[in-house]
Formats: C-alpha cells, structure tokens, sequence
C-alpha cells in the first residue's frame, strides 16, 4: 500500500512539473493555482504514506532509501508553504525544486528497503532532531536553487544576454530578499537540530557528539552557512560570494545528510 501511494505523490509531483515548466515555456508569469494542487495532492499522499510506516510499521528506517523519502517530503511542505507567501519566486523554484522531488521520491521507491534497520520514534529528543534536520535540509535544498537563479540572473545582466528565462524570473532583489530569508531559517532550525542531536547523544551514550564523516560535515555546513550570514549582515555580502557559499554549504549538508548514507547503504 505505502509503495502504491508514493508512485502516485510521484505522478502528482511530475504533473506539477510539467504544468510549470510548460507555462514558462508559454511565457506565462501568473502562477498557476492547478500548479500548487497537484504538489499539494502529492504531498498529502506522500505524507500518508510516510504516516503509515511510522504509526502502522511503528518505526522508520535510517537508511539510504528513507533518507531520500523523506527529504523530499520535507522540500515539498517548504515549496507549498513558500508559494503561499512569495508565489513568484517559489514559482521559479519550482522549476527545478518539483523535479528534484520526484528523483529524490523515485529513486527510494526503486532502492531495496531493509526492514530490519526500522527505529521506534518515542523519544522527544530523537523526533526533535530528526523534524528539525529534515526541515533545515528543506529550507536550504530551496536557497540553493535561488542561489543558482540568482547565479544565473547576475551572469545575464553582465553579459546582457537576456532570454525567455530571464524575463520570467523575479527580481533580483526580491531572489535574494527571499534567499537570505530561507538561510536564516534554515541556520536557525539546523542549530536546532544539532544541540537536540547532541543532547540525545548524551542521554544515550553520555557523549555529545562522536567524531564521524557526518558529523564533521554537519559542522562545516553549520560554519559556512554561519559565516555567510555574518558576511551579510556586517559587510553586506551577497551576489556571487553569497551564491558560492550557499553552495558550497549545501554540497556539505548533502553529503553530511546523505551521502554518508549512500556510501554505508549502498556502495558497503
């Protein structure tokens, strides 16, 4: 049942895609409200289908497959959650965002789940941490993608080469605007998520945090995104310099969040 309701959040996922890439390609720039449905359609089904695991299976795997269910279950409440706010920039997101989405889900439907390695989520600590983590991956997969587009647009106006693409984005200022807002709340919420790690760390082994691949790269995605900040506030960092660091951070938290993962999951 749960791999019949993910192949159908995918489908949704897909149509979502396609219906925005489509209405760039006509030159549209009103969102499409069909646009958002279909994701939220697909988000409801995903999130049932991850409920199921967690309260029917009571527990949720740790691997390489879940991890990618879930982050993009957690991208998708973002995305929604965005285009409500700031419907144009979560548009152009989108474009890139939606179908990210639909590897991440697709590629966990096709891997090998192993249901030995399931997880009783009853400690608050745990379910803390785990929410925040998947939350601040969300917020900073979507920053990423608006530190590609506002790559792109700064390229453009310096060599004035103006395209279809370019005429459908938003502004400049508003890209940013809403880039730093999404770091911010993604530093904030991955803080977060490191200090209940550690403490549940102690509560289990008396240790707050164990030297290993993924938690060097938690602290180096922690630092980068930390230090682009305090760039931006006191020296008004942002642009190029702001683009690189976002990603440079994320390719850190990727491999921190899934790519230990991939490596322990499917290449040992």
């Amino acid at each position: 049942m749960g791999d019949i309701l993910l192949i159908w959040a995918t489908i949704a996922y897909v149509g979502a895609a396609i219906l925005i890439t489509y209405n760039h390609l006509r030159g549209r720039l009103k969102p499409s409200i069909t646009s958002w449905w279909l994701a939220a359609s697909g988000w409801i089904t995903h999130c049932w289908a991850v409920t199921q695991n967690l309260f029917w299976d009571q527990g949720v795997s740790a691997n390489f497959s879940s991890s990618l269910n879930l982050s993009a279950l957690a991208m998708g409440l973002i995305y929604l959650i965005s285009w409500r706010i700031k419907r144009n920039t979560a548009r152009s997101a989108g474009l890139f965002l939606l179908p990210f989405m639909v590897l991440l889900l697709g590629t966990s439907i096709l891997l090998p789940m192993e249901e030995s390695n399931l997880q009783i989520l009853t400690d608050p600590l745990l379910i803390a941490h785990l929410v925040l983590s998947l939350l601040s991956y969300g917020l900073f997969s979507i920053a990423t993608i608006l530190a590609l587009l506002d790559t792109f647009q700064e390229h453009a106006l310096r060599t004035k080469s103006f395209g279809k693409m370019f005429n459908m984005l938003p502004p400049l200022e508003a890209l940013e605007e809403t880039l730093f807002l999404m770091l911010r709340m993604g530093f904030a919420l991955l803080t977060l998520s490191i200090t209940t790690g550690a403490l549940y760390s102690h509560n289990q082994t008396g240790i707050f945090f164990t030297l290993s691949h993924k938690v060097i790269f938690i602290w180096l995605t922690w630092l980068v995104f930390g230090t682009l900040l305090v760039g931006n506030h006191l020296w008004g960092w942002r642009g190029n310099k702001a683009s690189k660091l976002t990603i440079s951070g994320y390719i850190f938290l990727a491999l921190g969040f899934l790519g230990v993962k991939f490596v322990v999951d499917i290449l040992l």
